[in-house]
């Protein structure tokens, strides 16, 4: 009975964690006005990928974007986007989830891209994409951010001034 009643409250807490709408409040949610944005301010783009079936992406909403020094880092330095990668919800109508296009579908969530404003891609260590994987901590997304504004200025930086 305990077990059925954890499945029940896990299930409701995910409902009302992943409304329709503003899963992260003042994240955008449409990607070509995210793409629009960066342009005009000439800043890069952090995509948030996050699923109904993730363990992890309320943890990663409630603890660690709310950190006040990590907040106020994104918000100037980013054009910061979150889209649902409809993993494990079927069930659940696109336009109603802001659902993330093909190309950006993950199988593991949370995970952050960090891209131009057209999306291009930063490079890290060799790897095609500067994308992170999983929960971490706001120190250690502050330090993903940072090189990933450092990669941007160097690659891309000039191309919209």
């Amino acid at each position: 009975m305990k077990k059925l009643l954890i499945i029940i409250l896990l299930i409701i807490h995910t409902n009302f964690a992943f409304g329709a709408n503003d899963i992260v409040d003042g994240w955008e949610t449409d990607l070509e006005s995210a793409k629009s944005n960066a342009v005009r301010l000439k800043k890069p783009i952090i995509l948030f990928l996050h699923s109904v079936s993730c363990f992890y992406c309320p943890k990663v909403i409630e603890e660690v974007l709310p950190n006040p020094k990590l907040a106020k880092f994104l918000e100037n330095n980013f054009e910061r986007l979150e889209l649902d990668t409809g993993t494990g919800s079927d069930s659940i109508e696109s336009e109603v989830t802001d659902q993330a296009p093909p190309r950006f579908i993950v199988s593991i969530t949370p995970a952050f891209i960090f891209m131009g404003p057209r999306e291009e891609k930063l490079a890290r260590n060799g790897k095609k994409h500067m994308i992170v994987y999983g929960f971490w901590n706001a120190s250690d997304m502050e330090k993903w951010a940072k090189d990933a504004l450092k990669r941007f200025k160097t690659l891309y930086g000039n191309k919209y001034k």
